[in-house]
């Protein structure tokens, strides 16, 4: 095969460390009229999306109702005011190892905070919060209505003025393209002894092995990287991070795995497009059905996240 010649779609290398992958299994239909594998690394323990989706189709995906904006909530009546306070009461238990750590009047940047929900919620524990992401009028919409901060683009192009007691990186690391200049950029923004948290799907979880392709939290192709435990330690240890804390176990995203897998039609950005009643219940359903079935898999460290906290060892 000749230097200029495309790879075979079995055969990849690792967009981290740049070793040969393996294919993992492949996507059994297109998506979005293009056919998507995932691969893995076995050095990297990681798996990876191949090939990348362009940029346009990132940009089909999440501008739009990706989210679900405040402003167009408040349209919805009192389901979406329900379906959001659940929402909040999850994030909170979500935080709280990170919350327990802290104390108010610490500052926490929210990287890639989508609606900024989790950064209204740090503001109301009494941190100061601001927040990262690449959707101006999102940024926009979350400091008119909540006086929150918010900063465009890249975090490695910012120039920001000050460090952070603490950096979040809520579902986000599997988005980005290259993540490890901006895990670098977020250490940099530390204060000493300050905390990285994260959480991201688990590449090693018992969810990924029944459901595989099927899997709801895999979300090809948007998400482009898939981190084990192993993976992510790894990672953050490269920029003198040590682990202070870890769970597989998500009370916002654990129990839904198994939900949004069985019945893609329940995933949240579908059911956000009709706010079927009906439907908003099944979910609900399947999700307390999951519990006992999330309770062992967790217990097992195989459960459908990593979620883990970071302490920042020695400058970057």
């Amino acid at each position: 095969m000749s230097k200029t010649s495309p790879m075979p779609a079995h055969q990849s290398h690792c967009p981290l460390c740049n070793r040969d992958g393996r294919l993992a299994f492949d996507m059994p239909a297109a998506i979005y009229e293009r056919r998507f594998s995932v691969h893995a690394c076995d050095v990297c323990r990681i798996g990876y999306t191949y090939p990348f989706p362009s940029d346009n189709l990132l940009y089909e995906i999440y501008f739009g109702e990706y989210w679900a904006r405040e402003s167009a909530l408040e349209k919805r009546g009192l389901l979406a005011w329900g379906v959001q306070t659940f929402n909040a009461y999850r994030l909170g238990i979500m935080i709280r190892p990170l919350v327990k750590k802290l104390t108010a009047g610490m500052t926490i940047l929210d990287v890639g905070c989508g609606s900024g929900q989790l950064a209204v919620y740090l503001q109301s524990c009494g941190f100061k919060v601001e927040v990262n992401d690449i959707d101006a009028e999102l940024l926009a919409e979350i400091e008119t209505r909540h006086g929150i901060r918010g900063y465009c683009g890249d975090l490695a192009e910012i120039d920001f003025q000050h460090q952070y007691d603490a950096i979040i990186f809520n579902n986000v690391l599997e988005h980005l393209r290259a993540p490890l200049p901006i895990i670098e950029s977020a250490a940099g923004l530390l204060k000493n002894d300050g905390l990285i948290f994260i959480e991201v799907p688990n590449w090693e979880s018992t969810q990924l092995q029944v459901f595989k392709a099927r899997w709801y939290h895999l979300a090809i192709p948007q998400h482009l990287y898939h981190f084990s435990p192993t993976g992510l330690d790894g990672i953050m240890q490269q920029y003198a991070m040590k682990r202070v804390w870890f769970s597989t176990f998500s009370p916002r995203t654990s129990a839904a795995g198994y939900a949004a897998s069985l019945r893609p039609e329940l995933q949240p950005v579908r059911l956000r497009q009709t706010w079927s009643k009906p439907k908003i219940l099944l979910y609900l359903t399947l999700q307390l059905l999951a519990l006992p079935l999330v309770g062992i898999e967790s217990f097992l460290g195989k459960g459908a996240v990593v979620r883990a906290m970071y302490r920042k060892t020695t400058p970057v």
